[in-house]
């Protein structure tokens, strides 16, 4: 079939199923991430593709990322750098597509805390949407040592770092389980420890922008060197530590909110309790 010539099969291709802003609006991205015109509009959705599906049935691929980058290039065309995406970004596309491919109901399975019954639940992907969290460009605190913090939201490519620590830690635990000798247990324990506490510490630097102190004369300066901002992070008090931690990780909860309250099931409980849902790619879609 010529190029020029139209498929006899193309009313039959996708069209978007669903519409949605992104919690950034799209309007802190360098040129060439996002269309210039889908910039606080509404993104068009289109569902999965089987080639879509299939790759998303490669544990590597899921793992580094590429699968989910593929899988945003084809079901929301207006995206052009889908790593450079905000994380929060990323989190209500993957939710939107799911909608797009799968329909409005998710299934959630929660365990109350109390008496372990496991309570089944339907999360709406539309009102999950509608009820996100906007996402501004920069975050700020003032410590109690008056030293002022600007950071940043994490992007999707710090999160694939943080899930390939992890995933890397859990396989280094089962294999640390099965040592015989106590001591080479012990040290390949710290070793896992430090290589996840190294990666958190880098992540911790990538997020923060600036600090500003004021000067001798009284005038603030902003430090944004990351070489000195990571030795000041590195011989810094825990508590100064703490509160620089906590900014962070207040930033990285924006967005699509993560979790649902839940009422147990066991009417002999009747616990409430909040239960997180699982937007990870690797259960989300393939779950379903």
């Amino acid at each position: 079939m010529s190029k020029n010539t139209q498929n006899p099969l193309s009313a039959y291709f996708r069209a978007p199923k669903l519409y949605t802003k992104l919690p950034s609006g799209g309007q802190f991205y360098d040129e060439g991430i996002i269309d210039a015109d889908a910039t606080n509009e509404e993104l068009a959705i289109y569902p999965m593709t089987t080639k879509d599906e299939l790759l998303l049935k490669n544990p590597d691929a899921l793992l580094n990322g590429e699968a989910v980058s593929s899988l945003i290039k084809s079901c929301v065309p207006q995206i052009k750098k889908p790593k450079k995406l905000y994380s929060a970004d990323v989190d209500a596309l993957l939710i939107a597509i799911r909608g797009a491919s799968s329909g409005d109901d998710v299934d959630v399975a929660a365990k109350c805390p109390k008496c372990e019954t496991t309570t089944d639940l339907t999360v709406s992907v539309e009102q999950s949407l509608l009820t996100m969290e906007e996402l501004n460009e920069e975050y700020s605190i003032t410590l109690s040592n008056g030293l002022l913090i600007k950071a940043l939201p994490f992007d999707y490519s710090s999160t694939i770092k943080a899930g390939v620590a992890s995933f890397q830690s859990t396989r280094s635990m089962q294999s640390i389980s099965e040592m015989k000798d106590d001591l080479a247990r012990l040290k390949a324990f710290n070793e896992s420890f430090v290589t996840l506490a190294d990666l958190n510490f880098e992540l911790l630097i990538e997020s923060i922008s600036s600090i500003t102190y004021a000067n001798e004369d009284g005038e603030n300066v902003a430090v944004k060197d990351k070489i000195t901002i990571r030795e000041f992070l590195e011989n810094t008090d825990n508590k100064t530590g703490k509160e620089i931690e906590e900014l962070v990780n207040g930033i990285n909860t924006k967005g699509v909110k993560q979790d649902i309250a839940v009422t147990c099931s066991n009417e002999e409980c009747g616990e409430e309790f909040v239960a997180p849902i699982n937007f990870d790619p690797v259960n989300f879609f393939t779950g379903s």
